[in-house]
């Protein structure tokens, strides 16, 4: 399908609380002759996009079909949208068709995984399909179906495949691509994000050759527009973000500049450093920063969330990926005891594809977008503990810049 002439991709990269949501909210009150689509993590941030814009937006329902057949009557009335990340990556060829026909402008709030790692129901099929014929493999991994009569259960991977969103990376590791295509359906198109260049969807716009202007937000005579390009200053935030430096709990044990990596947390040589690292949050939060209920936030792997927990804090853990929520800026004290990488089959698609990301600047880029979850975003001090070295000098490095 040719790109429409008028479709036009704009990334908004401003950071956190600089405004790129009030300009969105603006934009849409002010263009009622547009039809809408809003895109977010959460459907808590749905809501609040529906119940803060001049207009109706719809949100999908469970009705019938389930959420992926509203939207496709959502779209074919050419109804206002406001729906979230997940379900933006089920859209299918009626849903592709129905957008193009809407002229649709759309907004994606935070950026999405339009890379990721693909998790198999059952860790043989792609071999089993290979051995029956089922599909087949080019040279550059990708996936292609090319079976008449299949078994249901294998559906997700024959949409996939034949909307050749489908990858192996180095014979064993899937990998989803979102289909580009989309993106030259809409009329124009808003990615409100903050250092776009450290994401993983910049990569994708590079390999799928997907033009974009960069903008930022300003607030101008009391109104929020968008300029040029820049980089906001940190000087505020070095003073406002305190980093925890004493060697008492910096320093519990030796450690490598891969320590408190995914891997890291999986090594059962590991445990007993695990312990000490569960003693030492429980003794930043309760000893040192002397944290009443509702003001810390933590993180780790999903995986190894019961290994950290403990009294007090249990309740107050954030996903490392959290995004686009204001529900946890009543927090001040932190711990952030992960060293973040890139997923190895996302870096891998792309180094075969000439692009390799940065790794400092990816797991950078994680970890402003979870501290800024907390009350930093509304101007209020934090403090900080990164048990990671690596992590520590990332973000001391960036506040210094």
């Amino acid at each position: 399908m040719e790109q429409k002439e008028e479709t036009k991709i704009t990334v908004v990269d401003s950071m956190m609380g600089s405004g790129k949501t009030s300009w969105a909210i603006d934009y849409i009150n002010q263009h009622e002759d547009e039809n809408i689509m809003y895109i977010a993590p959460y459907i808590t941030e749905t809501e609040r996009i529906r119940d803060s814009v001049h207009r109706e937006i719809k949100l999908p329902a469970h009705k019938g079909n389930g959420k992926i057949g509203d939207i496709l009557k959502l779209l074919e009335n050419e109804d206002d949208i406001s729906s979230t990340h997940a379900l933006f990556s089920l859209l299918t060829d009626e849903h592709k068709s129905a957008i193009e026909r809407g002229n649709y402008t759309l907004f994606i709030d935070e950026t999405i995984e339009a890379v990721a790692p693909y998790e198999l129901a059952n860790s043989n099929d792609i071999q089993y399909l290979l051995d029956k014929g089922s599909i087949k493999i080019d040279l550059d991994g990708v996936i292609h179906w090319t079976d008449l009569d299949y078994d249901t259960r294998f559906n997700p991977i024959k949409i996939l495949a034949k909307n050749h969103a489908l990858f192996q990376v180095n014979k064993k590791i899937l990998i989803y691509q979102y289909p580009p295509d989309i993106f030259k359906l809409f009329k124009k198109v808003y990615v409100l994000t903050y250092m776009f260049g450290s994401s993983t969807m910049k990569y994708y716009f590079d390999l799928a050759k997907i033009e974009y202007d960069l903008k930022s937000v300003k607030r101008v005579n009391g109104e929020y527009k968008l300029v040029d390009y820049y980089e906001a200053s940190r000087v505020s935030l070095k003073e406002k973000i305190h980093i925890y430096s004493n060697p008492d709990l910096n320093d519990i044990f030796p450690q490598k500049k891969t320590a408190f990596s995914a891997t890291w947390y999986k090594n059962p040589d590991n445990r007993s450093k695990i312990t000490k690292l569960q003693k030492a949050t429980y003794n930043y939060f309760h000893n040192k920063c002397k944290a009443k209920t509702g003001e810390t936030m933590w993180t780790t792997f999903k995986n190894s969330k019961g290994k950290l927990k403990g009294q007090g804090y249990t309740k107050s853990f954030v996903p490392l990926n959290c995004r686009a929520t204001n529900d946890y800026a009543q927090s001040k004290f932190l711990v952030y005891p992960v060293n973040v990488y890139p997923n190895v089959g996302v870096s891998q698609f792309f180094s075969q594809r000439g692009l390799k990301i940065n790794d400092d600047n990816y797991a950078l880029s994680e970890m402003v977008q979870w501290i800024f979850r907390s009350a930093i975003r509304n101007g209020e001090d934090i403090h900080i503990y990164l048990p990671s070295k690596r992590m520590g000098e990332l973000l001391e490095n960036w506040l210094e810049t």
